[in-house]
């Protein structure tokens, strides 16, 4: 139970906020110029120590930061997409047919049409035999996917199986911008490939264009994803050798080597991993236009990075000012929160970060004030409902009673603090009145109606009728009680020990299981459901006529009474018992007709197997009788 009051809140966060150290605005001003110009100046350093001394490492050095740069950005693109794609994915494993197969919703489909660059996402999930199938797709026009599948259908089963054993694959056979990106996903025993078909102008172009180097994205096979705009061969083994291809096992990171063109002019090639599945940025540069550029490009860079240089300088003072007073508003703010006045408000325009963490911190405080009102409300709450749950269980009778010429044991378990199912057994005179309902939903509501039940139960045990006397009082009682608001199915029994009779009335609940003791083991068969008559809900209508039959009872018959809650009992995965495992589990825990105590331990312990603490979909009531086997009174 809560009991935290405001004081206990306030004291948890109070506490002294100091300043120390250096202001922040000076921090800030140090670190943006002097880690630019520190990294700048041994750039420069180092790059002119290796234009002395070898002008082609400048040029592997240059390079392999072209390739190294464009190998981020084809990583950041590519998990863009991911990203982008990452609530179509998310849709498809929350999502399930009819059938009970994951699908794709109609969300996926307007979350799909809100990306231009997607054209179409399908799942295909890895069969036991290798194969795969299609679960789901969802596409920005109508057969886009299946012209895919018609165009790729000499390579599409290997793009698969070399996806899910890598995990991740890129492929872009269409000779255009266009690509196809495999996603795997593993969820428990069952593994998804998502083919993603979208657009990446941005990357292509980028290799297209490249000016002074001629830029490749290739895979370890050698395969050219994007290249130059004039290549004509799909595979670069056929434009040069590389120690990279000859040995695909090998990991690489980024790098660098010569190498010879396919007609025989030296080239100086750089490499660097994608960080994307195999994915390899290529960048090469003959030999020859590489030691002519030198010169104006280190004139070039030298220019601009003075310019840079002095740009940080300028920004750094206009951002460290900029950034630091409204960080110091809200520094005076937490002083006052830490006070404990919760009503302030830092009011700051700017449209980043530190703009919204003012935002936010406008939202905590009002949030703390509220919080602290709604805990007192909260514990007063929780009180109230554990009252209300020790009273409802005064009203159910002892789980384990033994009656002459008969044996009662029993189980129940609310599915919230308070439950709306409710069974009894009571003796009047040499009859034996069973009593069990089932009011609509559970919680408070449903446990008021469940004592009004037992408080007109109270009256009609005196009153010597028959069951559907009884259920006609009970039913006008519980019409005064909920003016239609709240309904209850109700089973009520008399079973007379002279004559070995058992005389019942049903209101709509679920029909209890006599169980014959015969000679063989009980089979399916032999449960027989007492449903002869069956009339309106109690609280339906006040007028119900209700009609009652009977049945003779043998020595050593049961009879198991239930409501509705015990075959929707769930698994942790959402999975229903179910009627069939429902009546299952009776034929095996009657099999030899044991006590009435010992079948409800039995019961109880194959339902909370299955159960595994979940938590229940509705309450669970259940009750055995036993005619004993001497009869009579």
């Amino acid at each position: 139970m809560i009991r935290t009051g405001r004081g206990g809140v306030e004291g948890a966060i109070l506490g002294t906020v100091k300043r120390r150290g250096i202001s922040l605005r000076y921090k800030i001003l140090i670190l943006l110029t002097t880690i630019p110009v520190l990294t700048l100046a041994a750039y420069l350093v180092l790059a002119m120590r290796v234009f002395e001394s070898d002008k082609i490492a400048y040029v592997f050095d240059s390079t392999s930061n072209m390739s190294g740069t464009l190998a981020t950005q084809v990583k950041t693109q590519l998990n863009s997409v991911l990203i982008t794609c990452k609530p179509i994915f998310q849709d498809y494993f929350s999502t399930f047919s009819r059938t009970g197969q994951r699908a794709f919703s109609p969300a996926a489909g307007v979350s799909l049409q809100q990306e231009p660059l997607i054209g179409a996402v399908a799942a295909y999930r890895v069969k036991e035999d290798g194969g795969f199938e299609q679960t789901s797709l969802v596409e920005r026009e109508p057969g886009l996917w299946s012209r895919i599948l018609e165009s790729q259908r000499a390579t599409i089963s290997a793009d698969f199986g070399l996806a899910q054993k890598q995990g991740r694959l890129l492929r872009a056979p269409f000779g255009d911008d266009r690509v196809l990106l495999f996603e795997k996903f593993e969820t428990g025993q069952e593994t998804t490939i998502f083919a993603v078909v979208t657009s990446l102008s941005e990357i292509s172009e980028m290799f297209k264009t490249a000016m002074s180097q001629q830029m490749y994205l290739i895979d370890r096979s050698g395969s050219i994803l994007f290249g130059p705009q004039d290549t004509g061969v799909r595979n670069l083994r056929d434009l040069m050798s590389l120690s990279i291809l000859a040995d695909p096992g090998k990991k690489v990171v980024q790098g660098a080597e010569t190498s010879n063109g396919a007609d025989g002019r030296p080239l100086l090639v750089s490499y660097s991993n994608a960080g994307f599945g195999d994915l390899i940025v290529v960048s090469t540069v003959s030999r020859e236009k590489a030691l002519s550029a030198v010169s104006m490009l280190l004139r070039k860079s030298l220019i601009f990075f003075v310019i840079l240089i002095c740009l940080t300088v300028v920004i750094s003072l206009i951002a460290s000012g900029t950034i630091t007073r409204a960080l110091t508003s809200l520094f005076a703010a937490t002083q006052k929160v830490s006070e404990g006045q919760f009503d302030i408000r830092v009011d700051v325009t700017s449209n980043d970060e530190v703009g919204a963490l003012a935002d936010n911190f406008n939202v905590m405080a009002a949030e703390v004030s509220r919080l602290l009102e709604q805990t007192a409300e909260k514990a007063r709450m929780e009180s109230e409902l554990q009252t209300a749950k020790t009273v409802q269980e005064t009203l159910f009778p002892e789980t384990r009673s033994r009656l002459p010429g008969l044996e009662i044991a029993g189980f129940y378990e609310p599915a919230s603090e308070c439950g709306g199912d409710w069974w009894h057994y009571c003796e009047v005179g040499q009859r034996v009145f069973l009593w069990i309902g089932d009011a609509t939903g559970h919680g408070a509501p449903a446990a008021l109606i469940t004592s009004a039940a037992k408080s007109a139960a109270t009256i009609i045990e005196s009153m010597n009728v028959n069951p559907a006397q009884a259920m006609t009082f009970l039913n006008k009682a519980i019409c005064e009680v909920s003016r239609g608001r709240i309904m209850m199915t109700f089973f009520l029994a008399a079973f007379d020990r002279r004559t070995q009779t058992l005389t019942y009335a049903n209101a709509s609940h679920e029909a209890p299981f006599l169980i014959r003791r015969g000679e063989s083991e009980l089979k399916k068969r032999d449960l027989i459901p007492l449903n002869e008559v069956n009339s309106p809900r109690l609280g339906q209508a006040k007028d119900t006529e209700y009609q009652e039959t009977s049945v003779q009872l043998q020595p050593g018959d049961m009879i198991f009474f239930y409501t509705d809650g015990v075959p929707d009992v769930r698994s942790p995965g959402n999975e229903a018992w179910g009627e069939r495992e429902f009546i299952r589990t009776l034929v095996s825990v009657y099999k030899d007709f044991p006590s009435a105590e010992d079948s409800v331990e039995r019961f109880v312990g194959t339902f909370q197997s299955f159960r595994q603490g979940s938590q229940l979909a509705d309450d669970v009531t259940f009750f055995v009788i036993k005619n004993e086997e001497s009869g009579g009174v």
